[in-house]
């Protein structure tokens, strides 16, 4: 051996010695890895291959490659020309047991249509996510918590997203969810009016009574008023933009508030009853009036955030769907009430953890765990709310639309309060 070394010092150049000590260590590394490639595109492969994709032809996909990223996350390149990237979505609780991993996005190559790129990660959502261990991120006005997804924190704002459709059996978190992003809403914002719509005689929307910025309609005829009441308050905005000539309304210069009708359970509003034609008109007027909303409430500050367990498309109106890209969907019992919502099976396809839904918006579609507020939780916040809204100098800037006449009271000279006014003509308050 000393031999040899004398002869390779002797013998061997400067610059071939240098290859001759590093480069055979660099080629068994550049194999391994080549070969951890091969194996891990081969695995996905074999995968994908199970799934029965294949176009008319018989033409299957194949997986290009396979590149890891930050986070226990993969993003799996697949070249399927001739199939839509829908039949993977449709694919994807069987895409999430064929790979034995969670399925994040799917999502048509930006570079090229003719790849479908599926994201994927080893990593879990939490099981639980407090609303006090994130409301600090309440930052911006008009803005609200959807929940953490695989990468970070989510935070919706109104004045981007306009509308919102919150979708859900019962028991899955829905009405945690609506109540929170209410809370949210008004916590970060100063220039802001409530109207719920709360069916079940405003017994889920209680806590928000007691705030006088926020209105609550606890019956069909009531939901009604208010719905009018708003829309006619839009047109008058209108009437401002076309005398201002402006394109939409800005709380801060214009001396309006954002309104916000978020309405519970709307299948109770907007499903036509077949028990009597008055209530099958208010059902009809319910969708004009929000289907109005829906259209032109975004240049008035005008939102809707419509809540419903029961998912089926006589419950939203589909010109009113039509209007909302926004979507949290929560399990649902059936495909088609998933695909009713986000046009494919996956909010059936979800977990049965409490608070685990949906987030789409646009093309974008997560999976995310919500927020949870609890009831105290809930009343604390309420009691900061007061401060904020029920004071002289409550940031709102304009007086609430009232809606109805007033209670009679058996002794005239008793003085009429706050709680004894249901209804107050809507152009007086004017």
């Amino acid at each position: 051996m000393e031999g040899v070394g004398i002869w390779v010092a002797e013998s061997v150049h400067e610059s071939a010695l240098v290859s001759l000590l590093f480069l055979p260590p660099f080629l068994l590394w550049l194999g391994a890895r080549g070969y951890k490639d091969w194996s891990l595109v081969r695995k996905y492969d074999s995968a994908i291959k199970h799934l029965g994709l294949k176009t008319p032809t018989g033409i299957k996909p194949t997986v290009l490659k396979v590149i890891e990223l930050e986070n226990h996350r993969k993003r799996v390149i697949v070249q399927a020309v001739g199939i839509d990237v829908k039949s993977f979505r449709d694919k994807k609780g069987s895409i999430d047991s064929s790979f034995n991993t969670i399925v994040q996005d799917i999502s048509v190559s930006k570079g090229n249509r003719q790849n479908v790129e599926i994201l994927i990660s080893d990593k879990e959502l939490p099981s639980l996510v407090t609303f006090e261990s994130r409301k600090n991120r309440l930052k911006k006005p008009y803005s609200f918590l959807v929940g953490e997804s695989f990468d970070n924190f989510i935070v919706a704002n109104l004045c981007d997203i306009h509308h919102l459709l919150v979708a859900g059996t019962t028991g899955g978190g829905k009405s945690y969810f609506f109540k929170q992003a209410i809370t949210g809403l008004l916590k970060s914002s100063q220039h802001i009016q409530v109207y719920l719509i709360d069916l079940k005689k405003g017994v889920e929307t209680r806590p928000f009574r007691d705030l006088q910025n926020v209105r609550v309609a606890k019956d069909e005829p009531s939901a009604i008023t208010y719905l009018q009441a708003v829309v006619d308050e839009m047109n008058r905005r209108f009437d401002f933009l076309e005398e201002k000539g402006f394109n939409e309304i800005d709380p801060a210069r214009d001396g309006f508030d954002r309104i916000v009708v978020a309405v519970d359970e709307a299948s109770n509003l907007f499903t036509l009853s077949k028990s009597s034609k008055e209530v099958k008109d208010r059902s009809i007027l319910a969708r004009e009036l929000t289907d109005k909303i829906a259209k032109l409430g975004r240049a008035a500050a005008i939102h809707l955030i419509l809540a419903t367990q029961k998912v089926v498309k006589d419950t939203i109106d589909t010109r009113v769907q039509t209007n909302i890209n926004a979507k949290v969907c929560f399990k649902v019992n059936s495909i088609p009430s998933s695909t009713t919502v986000l046009g494919n099976k996956n909010a059936f396809e979800l977990p049965s953890t409490k608070g685990r839904a949906i987030w789409s918006y646009g093309t974008t579609e997560l999976i995310v765990q919500v927020p949870r507020l609890n009831p105290d939780e809930l009343n604390a916040e309420i009691e900061l709310l007061k401060k904020k809204f029920n004071t002289p100098n409550s940031p709102v800037k304009m007086p609430m639309l009232s809606v109805g006449v007033q209670k009679k009271k058996k002794n005239p000279n008793v003085q009429i309060n706050d709680q004894d006014i249901e209804e107050v003509d809507v152009e007086e308050s004017k």
